[in-house]
């Protein structure tokens, strides 16, 4: 099953990431910009399929888990060849030198001759021909770059809208960010609380430490504990005292109740009104009132520094009777709601996963962000937890990896779609003022692959990672 759910998360990312790159496709081809390539997998490339009538290559790579669209414009052609005075060459003077007719060389100083400096030609041209990406106005090359943003959007909401118009549950509770946003897929526990998808009991669920003054005192994993009951006098006596005139009664609602209460009786003794597990005859036999059912009171004796430890849970059940489900008109507004909280949620995740990473508090939080960091990978582990059946499970993360994507692609780091579109608009700019480009095409060029080649990086550490981490577990 751990293979099947390892190819299942493959396909469902690489179907989010096809829609991705299609839209860049269709988009390229609208405004008549040649997609040299479009390309399955990360390369090294394993065997060309064909080329289409438009003279776009389609190619598999090695490793199946990508897509890519590869434009004309992206890795422009560029040539370390020099004037006579050893300058190097733009593209510019030296499309213009060998029209002139003039003399350039190879770096040894070798002439080039009049055959390889039409070949130069040719190629200079080629990046000045109108289906070139950079030779078209900024709006048409911001589409282009954006193009997929309005699908990605649309894909997820399209999802939430036909779940919320079936019905639909819940996958996760989210634990790990402070949020108000409004969310019905992932909702954080205060939300759960308040719709009833959790049901929250007035007790408190104990799992007493090995060897601890807790497991002395014959408490047992998963005792449920009620009531606290604290004497006047330093000791309880269950056979001397007449307790039920002088124990306070504290009610047990959440663990805060279980710290205070045994904070407040250092050195005191105290008894836990509890649902015990099991409890054999020796034990019951503790106990010696005749008024209270004895088996299920356990005495402790706080020490000095008051912690009997003892891991604490909330009393707290899933509602399994709870489905989420809305008529046309809701289901439409609260899938823009979900998706739009969904976005503005994911920024907010990257942007705690970065400030722990680069700026963290302790050392602890820093390795905790890195180990948090996860690949598609990530849903053979995340779904034996689902609170969602199997195939709907699928289906919103489907809509959750197109948001991500779409976030992800929007950040301004060098190869993905923002920080092009950032540049695209700079450029176009200060061209306008300055009559030239910011960053010349090689510059640029080199930026995009040295990123290209460190996010392709990042991620198989991130995939190498995840599959360690299921193995394991």
């Amino acid at each position: 099953m751990i293979f099947l759910w390892i190819f299942v998360a493959i396909i469902i990312f690489s179907i989010v990431v096809l829609v991705h790159e299609w839209w860049h496709f269709a988009a390229a081809r609208k405004f008549w910009v040649r997609v040299e390539e479009f390309w399955l997998g990360i390369p090294p490339r394993a065997r060309k399929l064909f080329t289409d009538k438009k003279w776009t290559l389609y190619s598999l790579n090695w490793l199946p888990l990508w897509w890519f669209v590869k434009l004309t414009w992206e890795n422009p052609h560029t040539f370390l060849v020099f004037d006579e005075n050893k300058k190097l060459y733009n593209n510019e003077n030296l499309e213009k030198d060998i029209k002139a007719k003039k003399d350039i060389f190879f770096k040894s100083g070798e002439k080039i001759w009049k055959q390889e400096k039409q070949e130069i030609l040719k190629l200079l041209e080629e990046n000045d021909a109108k289906y070139n990406l950079a030779n078209k106005t900024s709006l048409e090359q911001a589409i282009i770059i954006l193009a997929w943003i309005f699908m990605n959007f649309v894909l997820a909401f399209f999802i939430f809208f036909v779940l919320f118009l079936i019905w639909i549950k819940p996958i996760w509770i989210n634990d790990k960010i402070e949020t108000n946003l409004e969310l019905k897929i992932i909702p954080t526990k205060e939300q759960a609380i308040e719709s009833w998808l959790i049901i929250k009991n007035p007790w408190v669920v104990l799992y007493p430490i090995a060897w601890s003054i807790a497991e002395k005192s014959n408490l047992k994993e998963w005792d449920k504990l009620y009531q606290i009951y604290t004497c006047k006098s330093k000791m309880l006596d269950y056979v001397n005292c007449e307790w039920w005139e002088l124990a306070e009664i504290i009610e047990v609602n959440n663990p805060d109740d279980v710290i205070k209460t045994i904070d407040k009786n250092k050195w005191n003794d105290i008894a836990f009104y509890i649902n015990a597990w099991f409890l054999n005859d020796e034990e019951k036999k503790i106990f010696w009132d005749e008024w209270m059912v004895w088996w299920s009171f356990v005495k402790i004796s706080v020490p000095n520094e008051w912690k009997i430890w003892s891991y604490l849970w909330e009393n707290i059940e899933i509602n399994n009777d709870y489905l989420i489900k809305y008529d046309f008109l809701n289901s439409a507004k609260y899938a823009f709601i979900e998706t739009k909280n969904q976005i503005l949620l994911t920024f907010k995740w990257i942007w705690i996963l970065v400030k722990k990473i680069f700026n963290p508090e302790t050392p602890v939080e820093r390795k905790e962000a890195i180990e948090s960091l996860s690949w598609p990978i990530w849903i053979v582990d995340f779904i034996n937890n689902s609170l969602s059946a199997w195939f709907i499970f699928m289906v919103i993360i489907w809509a959750i990896i197109s948001i991500n994507l779409w976030v992800f692609n929007l950040l301004p780091i060098p190869a993905l779609d923002g920080w092009r579109f950032i540049f695209i608009t700079i450029n176009s700019i200060i061209k306008k003022i300055f009559w030239k480009k910011m960053i010349s095409e090689k510059s640029e060029a080199i930026l995009h692959f040295t990123f290209f080649i460190l996010l392709i990086a990042l991620s198989l550490i991130i995939a190498y990672n995840d599959l360690n981490k299921i193995f394991a577990n």
